[in-house]
């Protein structure tokens, strides 16, 4: 808030609140200053939109396609005191960590969120960390996230499947993909890159030449609004509308 009074440029590690009465005040904030033509940029850690893998998928894919989306995240267990699960400093594994694949989805799928439903697993301690989530999209693009705490670490930690006009789009953890149509294409990437280089890159490439924001803020709001929704559907267990 203090940054965005003062007329600075902002990159914040997801999530960008922790809460969404603190989404709304940056929202008001943000809109204000835009108003005022003293806005600058916000963007949040999503880098997974940046990474060779996503680079390849929008070669192929156009945002008017309707998609079916598969995310599976083996999240892999973490201690109940971990800071994560601390509502006050992590915001809890769904709000902290989720967020990335509920943008990413957003971001294959091309168009806004339009509904999200939510599962979790229950777990005698009460953490909301196994969830199974349901996003539906403007476009008609439908999405699932299945993020799993209750794993393996020796099973890769995320696979992705974009299914969309008779063509199959497999990410094997932002390691290697398969592009699977007429033909099929295997791409092996030199490492492992989710694409943190390239995110700060293209930010700080925009701030010099006075560009677009990297990601439109509209974008960044609501993928955090839909990650706080997630809570609210396992707690009412509804399907939310955005």
């Amino acid at each position: 808030m203090q940054a965005i009074n003062s007329q600075k440029h902002i990159f914040v590690e997801k999530p960008l609140a922790l809460t969404e009465s603190q989404l709304e005040e940056i929202k008001i904030a943000y809109e204000n200053a835009l108003s005022k033509n003293r806005a600058k940029q916000i963007i949040v850690g999503f880098n997974r939109r940046f990474s060779p893998a996503l680079k390849e998928v929008k070669k192929i894919l156009v945002s008017e396609q309707a998609k079916s989306i598969n995310i599976r995240v083996n999240a892999g267990e973490i201690a109940t005191d971990h800071w994560i699960n601390d509502p006050e400093i992590g915001g809890g594994r769904i709000i902290g960590e989720a967020c990335h694949f509920i943008d990413l989805a957003m971001y294959i799928a091309g168009a806004p969120i339009k509904t999200i439903s939510a599962e979790a697993l229950d777990k005698a301690n009460g953490i909301i960390n196994s969830v199974s989530i349901s996003m539906s999209f403007e476009n008609g693009s439908i999405a699932s996230i299945s993020y799993f705490s209750n794993g393996n670490k020796l099973v890769p930690k995320e696979q992705i499947e974009i299914f969309c006009g008779a063509n199959i789009i497999q990410i094997d953890d932002f390691k290697s993909m398969q592009i699977i149509g007429k033909s099929r294409k295997k791409i092996t990437f030199k490492t492992q890159d989710k694409g943190h280089q390239n995110e700060f890159k293209l930010f700080r490439d925009s701030i010099i030449n006075g560009t677009e924001p990297i990601i439109p803020f509209e974008e960044i709001y609501l993928s955090s609004l839909a990650t706080f929704k997630v809570l609210e559907s396992i707690r009412e267990n509804r399907k939310i509308i955005l």
